[in-house]
């Protein structure tokens, strides 16, 4: 090695003060490399090392380095993951004589206005920020001294519009520093060197990968489908350690579970519907040891700091291998130590899929990430961006600029087209061979730094307690929700009622047998490879293979050996099985939920088309439910998959989403990033003529669709099934309904924790409210008394205050107009109609005193249901359930009364 190559000796020095004795595997083999001035992505487990691999060879390049601008950005996807390096840094920083600083979103205007004038060494930002970066004259004068890049958890941005963006902006930021070395830092990924290119464009980019399978111990559970159980699984192995971080897949599970927890002590939650404080002081409580299990979701997969972790354990199947192997990696996280961790499984899908993602993590299989490439609305955006930072640009320096990077297009007839789209927005103006930007860009790019989507926050309105108990994503509620379906929210199960004027109506849903949850909380999608692999492995029943825990093994061949015993069929990779039961027919097929969506979406448009009907659609990553009429039966499905052409899948998929509401928003959030609408457009309230004028434009369309078959339906590997049927490599056979087809999908979903929500309690808070419910009774006898009172102070038999009469109507506070109509002398038709219901109102009163009464206060509840329910000569709760099923039919259907 030449001296160029060998550490500063003041690096070496503050390294011994560190108190490190020696360098770990990563360390030895990424430092070497980074001082030679290689490209890199150092691909290593959580605790290795990773981000001193990184930072010590380049602290030693910046002691060299002259200039008074920045010298490292060093990028993270996260916040507070800023927070943490920065904490890390300033200590090295400090020591070197070298400063550092942090600049993302919440940074105050005094600390930015420090780094323009006294811009720091080592910057620790967000993409975003460095977006903004160059839209400041002074700040892109600091951009010039640059020598070093360091994106940090790589992986989790190569797959994201997010991380397609930066790469762009790291070509913008050449024409500035010139080239400076990148280093990306990533968790396992089962492609390295797609995402060395992403990174580094057409650039040489070394890759150092330390293994994580050798670091990993891993077991897999089975405890049975009772939460108690589970929550006994979890707690034994919570009493065996000094810190245990038990992962969940949803923000639900993690507060029921927190809650059966609670009693034991010792236990926080860590989410990111927390707000930042909560989550910052568990985080710390967790470091210093004053609570021995943090309960989380994928807010804590990335590098945060936490102290040490001596197990993790993952409650319920990961989804994925790659999450798995990030989860268990944060136990040990310490140079050279094991990182033991225990899937705790509750059913038999759950456990097929959670030893084939232990088996796969431990040989190093972890699933490929797939960037952004040539996402139109990126590039727009960036395009966009180079405009306001120069004022004016060549297209050609424009070309050259965007297709140096991974994710570019590279083909001029492509950039061409957007920059027509965007010119007709007015985001630049072109004039010959060169780019113009205008006023709107620059407001467009400050409510677009980020690719991130804006979303609307719906509010949840419970019918019982008339009270909003939390709100859901504006993506959750098209793409899941619709009158009478089930999701859990702030742990607890609600069934939708309505959905309009902006809120969702829901009433408190019973976990009752045969009724499912429509949403999977946040839904991690299994894999097409995992769910053949649990396909293969029930198919081959080679359990031994994949465990050796003997409860395990029995359970597995107990599930399978039930149901032949019941003349079941079990669908594996090579069958697919055919089920009809009294939901639907169920297509049982193990090739992850993205294939089954887009396989579902074909069933159902095809079925629909051909019989006139509307076809319900419900799926998981092994089966899907097509909710047919009866008249629908299991040959005519199979007819349907048989003669369905597998080359027209996604021309059939293209025509039929045009209609659904899940195109119409994706269409308009891209439109947004394009520039074409205002981000607070709503796509509700677009007009049929402006959706139109979206759909003519083609690189909105096409990025449309392009995100839909990426993101949401795998069309790929839907074609290579059905090919697979028609080769004769996959078969069909049809069967009786069987465990296996309705298990999964008619009693509990596999991510949700629905606590048993009493009958008692819902008819307890519908009696609250009735009983507060402001009412006005009317004498119409005397027709001169009317009082204001509540329902809970109306004594048994009301009776007039003026004239002693007890023909009493009781009116909601906004009806009592309706009383002085009835008291007009002269009345038409339809006043004469209103003095008929009021009397017929005062009659039930009348007879049934404050009964009626209690009736007649309830939501959307006239005479002529009152009287309905009053002749179910129902009393107590059985009276109460008969209000709230008349305030549920209203709620359902008056959006079509006339």
């Amino acid at each position: 090695m030449t001296q160029k190559h060998h550490l500063d000796s003041r690096v070496i020095d503050v390294i011994r003060d560190r108190g490190f004795s020696e360098l770990s595997e990563v360390q030895e083999q990424a430092i070497p490399k980074i001082l030679s001035g290689d490209h890199l992505l150092l691909i290593a487990p959580t605790g290795t090392g990773k981000t001193e691999s990184a930072m010590i060879p380049v602290l030693s390049g910046m002691l060299q380095s002259k200039g008074t601008g920045f010298t490292t950005l060093y990028i993270t996807p996260l916040r507070a993951l800023n927070r943490d390096i920065l904490r890390r840094m300033e200590w090295w920083c400090q020591n070197l004589g070298l400063t550092s600083s942090v600049r993302h979103g919440d940074t105050s205007q005094a600390e930015r206005r420090k780094q323009v004038l006294h811009p720091p060494d080592l910057l620790v930002t967000t993409p975003e920020t460095v977006q903004a970066l160059f839209m400041g004259k002074r700040l892109r004068e600091h951009l010039r001294t640059i020598r070093y890049v360091i994106v940090d958890e790589i992986h989790d941005l190569a797959g994201t519009k997010r991380g397609a963006q930066l790469v762009i902006a790291l070509e913008r930021l050449c024409r500035y520093a010139g080239e400076f070395q990148r280093i990306g830092l990533s968790a396992t990924v089962g492609n390295p060197k797609e995402i060395a290119g992403f990174l580094s464009g057409d650039r040489p980019c070394s890759i150092v990968e330390v293994p994580v399978a050798k670091t990993l111990d891993i077991q897999v559970e089975i405890t049975g489908e009772k939460f108690e159980s589970q929550v006994q699984a979890v707690r034994r192995h919570t009493r065996k350690g000094p810190s245990t971080l038990i992962f969940v897949n949803t923000r639900s599970t993690a507060e029921s579970l927190g809650h059966a927890l609670l009693k034991d002590g010792n236990v926080d939650v860590h989410h990111g519907s927390l707000s930042r404080d909560v989550r910052i002081e568990a985080e710390d409580r967790f470091k210093q040891g004053e609570i021995k299990t943090l309960i989380c979701t994928s807010s804590m997969e990335l590098g945060i700091d936490i102290g040490h972790v001596e197990h993790v354990i993952q409650f319920g199947s990961p989804r994925e291998v790659s999450r798995l192997v990030q989860r268990v990696g944060r136990a040990g996280h310490q140079i050279g130590k094991t990182s033991k961790g225990t899937i705790i499984t509750s059913g038999f899908d759950d456990l097929c899929e959670s030893l084939v993602i232990a088996s796969r993590a431990r040989q190093g299989s972890v699933e490929n990430i797939i960037p952004s490439y040539r996402a139109g609305d990126v590039i727009g955006n960036q395009i966009a961006a180079i405009a306001v930072e120069y004022g004016e640009i060549s297209i050609d320096e424009v070309f050259s600029i965007i297709s140096k990077s991974s994710v570019g297009v590279q083909e001029r007839e492509n950039l061409e087209g957007i920059i027509g789209q965007l010119t007709e927005h007015y985001l630049i103006r072109r004039d010959g061979n060169r780019i113009i930007t205008t006023s709107r860009a620059r407001r467009y790019l400050s409510g677009n730094l980020s690719m991130i989507p804006d979303e609307r926050k719906f509010p949840v309105y419970d019918i019982v307690t008339r009270r909003t108990v939390g709100t859901l994503d504006e993506s959750f509620i098209i793409t899941s929700l619709h009158p009478g379906a089930v999701f859990i929210a702030r742990g607890q199960l609600w069934r939708v009622l309505d959905l309009e004027e902006g809120k969702v109506t829901v009433e408190p849903a019973r976990n009752t047998e045969g009724e499912l949850p429509s949403w999977e909380g946040e839904q991690i999608p299994v894999p097409f490879e995992i769910a053949q692999e649990v396909g293969k492995l029930r198919r081959s029943r080679g359990f031994e293979e994949y465990t050796h825990d003997k409860a395990s093994i029995s359970f597995a061949n107990g599930f399978l050996d039930l149901v032949l015993k019941n003349h079941g069929i079990i669908p594996t990779d090579h069958l697919l099985t055919l089920e009809y039961s009294e939901d639907g027919v169920v297509l049982n097929n193990c090739v992850g939920h993205q294939t089954n969506e887009a396989i579902g979406r074909v069933l159902s448009i095809l079925l629909s088309a051909r019989f006139g009907t509307t076809i319900g659609l419900e799926l998981d990553a092994y089966r899907v439910l097509l909710r047919v009429p009866r008249e629908i039966s299991v040959a005519d499905v199979k007819d349907t998959l048989l003669s369905l052409q597998p080359e027209h899948i996604r021309g059939i998929l293209e025509l039929a989403m045009k209609r659904t509401s899940l195109f119409k928003w994706k269409l308009v959030q891209i439109s947004k990033k394009f520039g074409a609408i205002d981000p607070d457009a709503d796509y509700e309230r677009l007009s049929l003529h402006r959706l139109a004028d979206l759909l003519a434009q083609p690189q909105i369309q096409e990025e449309t669709y392009r995100e839909l078959f990426t993101r949401y339906m795998d069309v790929n590997h839907a074609t290579e099934i059905i090919q697979s049927i028609q080769s004769g490599k996959i078969e069909i056979a049809t069967g009786p309904p069987s465990i296996i087809g309705s298990a999964a999908l008619f009693t509990s979903s596999r991510d949700q924790i629905p606590p048993p929500t009493a009958d008692q309690a819902i008819i307890s808070a519908l009696k609250h409210r009735l009983n507060q419910q402001e009412i006005v009774l009317v004498c119409m006898n005397c027709r001169k008394w009317k009082s204001r009172t509540t329902v809970a102070r109306v004594p048994d038999q009301p009776i007039c205050g003026n004239c002693g009469a007890r023909l009493i109507a009781s009116l909601k506070p906004y009806e009592t107009e309706l009383y002085s109509i009835a008291n007009k002398k002269t009345k038409n038709a339809e006043e004469k109609a209103i003095e008929q219901k009021l009397l017929r109102n005062a009659n039930m009163v009348l007879s049934s005193g404050k009964k009626a009464i209690l009736i007649l206060s309830a939501k959307g509840v006239g005479p002529e249901t009152a009287s309905r329910i009053l002749a179910t000569y129902t009393t107590g709760d059985a009276l109460m359930r008969e209000i709230l099923k008349a305030e549920r039919n209203f709620v359902k259907t008056h959006r079509f009364w006339q």
